[in-house]
């Protein structure tokens, strides 16, 4: 793999900022960041050789049970992964596990949403413009707990059919890895974690294609659950609450 051009990445997230800022215009609004190849699995799967982040957008989250169409996607792809909401202002150094574990309010399960169109030709620089291929996750509303290193499970369906699988510690310690990681990145762009933030830690499963309507889960023993349908009726729904 070649090295990396620091000036190519460097406008990469120039362009994801400025489509931020669109976003924002157009009165949608940031609610904390996702964290990209957070793992060798997803490196390797998109040839990319350390981690991204992107934004995750007000109008880009629902609850468990949303029915999604695929007709908003060109090529969907989803991951099951951990999520934490912030309860408190996470800093860029000296993040002892102590802090941050004061820092997490709680860790639930999602379902993040891809559209990536440019699998064929991936590069890192058209990942992190692309706000690192994120459409929208689906989060957990049962169940969410506190972050700690304990060995935890997740395991994700399609359809009834298991298509991922993880346990141990290694959900536990890709939560606290990616959150340490992205607090000193943002630093790098003048960003920071604030209370209130919700992000998304990045899967140790591989990303799971789906190309045509079905059921799309995530279960975790301590975590929660979450599910969505990918339907072709061409209307998004939301569960009443």
């Amino acid at each position: 793999m070649p090295p990396l051009n620091t000036t190519a990445l460097e406008q990469a997230y120039a362009e994801q900022h400025a489509f931020c800022r669109l976003r924002q215009w157009r009165g949608d609004a940031v609610v904390g960041y996702k964290v990209g190849c957070a793992t060798p699995t997803t490196q390797r799967q998109l040839n990319i050789e350390q981690p991204v982040f992107g934004r995750l957008f007000h109008s880009g989250r629902w609850p468990s049970g949303t029915t999604i169409p695929l007709t908003r996607f060109s090529s969907l792809a989803v991951e099951g992964e951990l999520a934490v909401r912030l309860g408190q202002d996470v800093p860029a150094s000296d993040i002892s596990d102590a802090r941050l574990r004061r820092a997490v309010d709680s860790v639930f399960a999602v379902i993040e949403l891809h559209d990536p169109t440019f699998a064929d030709e991936q590069s890192m620089p058209k990942l992190i413009a692309s706000n690192a291929i994120h459409a929208g996750f689906v989060y957990a509303t049962d169940t969410s707990s506190p972050l700690d290193a304990a060995s935890a499970t997740l395991r994700m369906e399609v359809d009834d059919v298991e298509v991922a699988h993880v346990a141990g510690e290694a959900l536990a310690e890709t939560v606290a890895a990616s959150l340490r990681w992205l607090a000193k990145e943002l630093h790098q762009h003048r960003l920071r974690l604030y209370a209130g933030q919700t992000v998304l830690c990045g899967s140790v499963a591989p990303l799971v294609p789906i190309s045509e309507p079905g059921r799309v889960s995530v279960v975790t023993d301590r975590f929660g659950s979450v599910a969505c349908r990918i339907d072709e009726s061409g209307e998004l729904t939301t569960p009443l609450r």
